[in-house]
């Protein structure tokens, strides 16, 4: 047993005969062997100049705060960019040697040492500007105060509370008062103002990052560890050889065993300057990269299930429940999408009913789980599908929609849908009508001003009574009106897209707007004569949008071309005109080419896909012994359309080769 190991071992003993003799009167050695062992470790800490800040050498005099101070970051402390997907991981490495960590979820802290002292420990804060906790550092179980290090160096980590002293603490506390996560009481716990409290929570410190002066990431690990660190458990990587499941598999079970809290993995380059030569992506770095396990989720109670309307007349569930932290964030609700997703996710909903709650993505708050009401008693509070929309109080219908039954208002005159129409009409991507909140629309709405999109642009008309209502004044309106105006300005694709035509998104509106050459005149046309079926060569337009399309110009024509003389479409010409106009060749002519996989030259495959039609080429989604050529920039991926390709004996060409054949 090395030094460092005996002094913590030494550290442990002394404690417990501590803790046993003055908290339960109970001496598990006699005086003599506590002075022996006391001894013993005084001389291992001279020896090695390292000292814990729970070692029984040293009589801690808890340090109180007034308030923790602010400071700034030596460096910025960034977050990673992160993944769920096992396959990042691979590519991340890419052969190169890697190690893989655990990612400790606690609160990240920096420590500056100089002289061979801890003289100073800051919290990460927003990544520039920290708190001081310096007063807490020097109580943290496993922190050295001293050091066999004389220079000034900083070391980062994670103050974090084992999960088994988690549930210690908890265990003894009154339901109100229990603490949600051990992220949450380590963080709360480094950050107080008596250190007294984090002596008393046994936070620890563990480093996952080492000191600057080491040309790879292992030595320098090796190193902080000399100098009595912990140091969060890691393995080597490197994607050519080893299997990285197996990798993932034994670094739970790792901290498992020593009950670490953690939130999933980190991947980081084992050479440090070549990661630091990477530099960063925006606001990551390239040089690491965080793994998730999975989304966060934690345990609540649904209070209840509100009912909103979107702009087709769809009533969509929205669960309320108690509050709880995801992500750094309170969460209190959540959609349930349909009544199909509903039913499945909760089963018979009632109030009081425990719930599930994660983030999906770490974005989007959804409910995962519900409690089986299969033996509910006879006092339990039913959550009951409204028979009466709650907006309108007009009759509700469920319909089935792509197989999910759905909740529809069947009063046309619902206020509700109207409210949902105008909101999603003057949003950025359809009409971008600054002003008009959803507030100010309903607003409106309860005035008689507004029955249509069409009353939005005379809703000059109402100026002076405008400027007279509350949280309105000559600036603010001058400002609406203006901004309505500016919107009259406007692209087909826009435009289509703020009818609110069922199915029709932003992008097949663009597709459409291109197909007729951005002309209204040219789509009302085709509309016409054909039908939306004349759209169903582009890409997003299939049966189901076809028929919306056809259903909705059958009964709102008229509507439409009313609407558009406010409007003044913008004259543009599609990409695909535009290269067909450049060149004459026929280069392609004859060839039906398959485009997947990433691209590197342009800027996305509807791009690749212009210039090959503009060639007299093909461009088809599927391989079949029609296509001429796969277009894959990994050649030797193991896709499904590359093994056809293969198996058809089709050629798989990268995206170089593509170009060389068009240049």
């Amino acid at each position: 047993m090395d030094k460092t190991q005996r002094i913590k071992e030494l550290i442990a003993i002394l404690n417990n005969a501590r803790d046993q003799y003055y908290n339960n009167s109970n001496s598990p050695m006699s005086d003599y062997e506590y002075d022996n062992l006391y001894d013993e470790l005084e001389q291992l800490e001279h020896e090695t100049n390292i000292i814990y800040g729970n070692s029984p050498t040293q009589t801690v005099g808890y340090e109180v705060k007034s308030k923790l101070e602010k400071i700034a970051h030596s460096h910025p402390m960034l977050s990673l960019d992160k993944t769920k997907s096992v396959d990042d991981l691979v590519k991340f490495s890419n052969g190169r040697d890697c190690i893989i960590s655990l990612k400790m979820d606690g609160l990240t802290t920096l420590c500056t040492y100089n002289g061979g002292e801890l003289i100073q420990a800051e919290t990460r804060g927003n990544g520039e500007i920290g708190e001081l906790i310096t007063h807490n550092a020097k109580v943290f179980d496993n922190l050295p105060l001293k050091v066999l290090n004389t220079h000034k160096f900083e070391i980062e980590g994670e103050a974090i509370i084992t999960k088994d002293d988690f549930e210690k603490i908890n265990s003894k506390l009154v339901e109100d008062d229990k603490y949600k996560n051990p992220r949450n009481l380590a963080s709360g716990s480094a950050r107080q103002l008596d250190s007294k409290i984090a002596k008393e929570r046994h936070v620890r410190f563990i480093v996952w990052k080492v000191p600057y002066g080491f040309t790879r990431f292992t030595d320098g690990f090796k190193y902080a560890k000399e100098q009595g660190f912990e140091i969060v458990p890691y393995i080597t990587y490197n994607s050519n050889k080893d299997n990285i499941n197996e990798i993932i598999d034994e670094l739970k079970a790792v901290a498992e065993e020593k009950s670490y809290p953690i939130d999933g993995l980190v991947i980081t380059y084992n050479d440090v300057e070549y990661g630091k030569s990477l530099g960063m992506t925006g606001k990551f770095p390239r040089h690491s990269l965080a793994f998730k396990f999975y989304d966060e989720e934690v345990a609540t109670t649904l209070k209840d299930i509100e009912w909103g309307m979107g702009k087709t007349g769809i009533l969509t569930p929205v669960a309320i429940f108690e509050p709880v932290e995801l992500e750094g964030t309170t969460v209190e609700r959540a959609s349930l999408h349909n009544i199909s997703v509903m039913l499945n996710v909760l089963g018979s909903p009632y109030k009081g009913q425990e719930i599930g709650v994660c983030k999906k993505n770490q974005i989007i708050p959804q409910i995962t789980w519900g409690e089986k009401t299969d033996n509910c008693s006879a006092n339990i509070q039913f959550i009951h599908i409204p028979d009466t929309c709650p907006i309108c109080g007009g009759k509700t219908q469920i319909i089935k929609e792509n197989d999910s039954k759905q909740l529809f208002c069947t009063n046309p005159d619902c206020k509700g849908k109207l409210l949902g129409k105008l909101t999603h009409a003057v949003s950025r991507n359809a009409l971008n009508i600054d002003g008009l909140s959803e507030s100010t629309i309903e607003k409106f709405i309860s005035l008689g001003w507004l029955t249509s999109i069409k009353d939005i642009y005379h809703l000059h008309s109402h100026e002076k009574v405008m400027k007279t209502l509350d949280g309105f004044g000559k600036k603010s309106v001058d400002k609406l009106l203006d901004s309505i105006n500016v919107s009259r300005n406007t692209t087909l694709a826009r435009f289509l897209y703020s009818l609110s035509i069922p199915l029709l998104g932003k992008t097949a509106s663009a597709a459409i707007a291109e197909a007729v050459d951005y002309d209204f005149g040219t789509l009302i046309n085709v509309i016409i004569t054909e039908g939306a079926g004349y759209f169903r060569y582009l890409p997003g337009v299939g049966d189901s949008l076809i028929d919306s399309m056809n259903t909705y110009f059958k009964k709102h024509i008229d509507d439409v071309m009313d609407l558009s003389t406010e409007f003044i479409f913008e004259l543009l010409v599609s990409p695909l005109k535009e290269a067909m106009n450049a060149v004459d060749s026929k280069k392609l002519e004859g060839k039906t080419f398959v485009i997947t996989g990433s691209l590197n030259h342009y800027t996305n495959r509807d791009a690749a896909k212009a210039e090959i039609l503009a060639y007299g080429g093909k461009v088809s989604d599927s391989v079949s012994a029609k296509t001429s050529y796969l277009v894959n920039n990994d050649i030797n991926s193991s896709s499904s359309k590359n093994k056809k390709a293969k198996s058809l004996g089709i050629p798989i060409i990268t995206e170089e080769e593509l170009i060389a054949m068009i240049h």
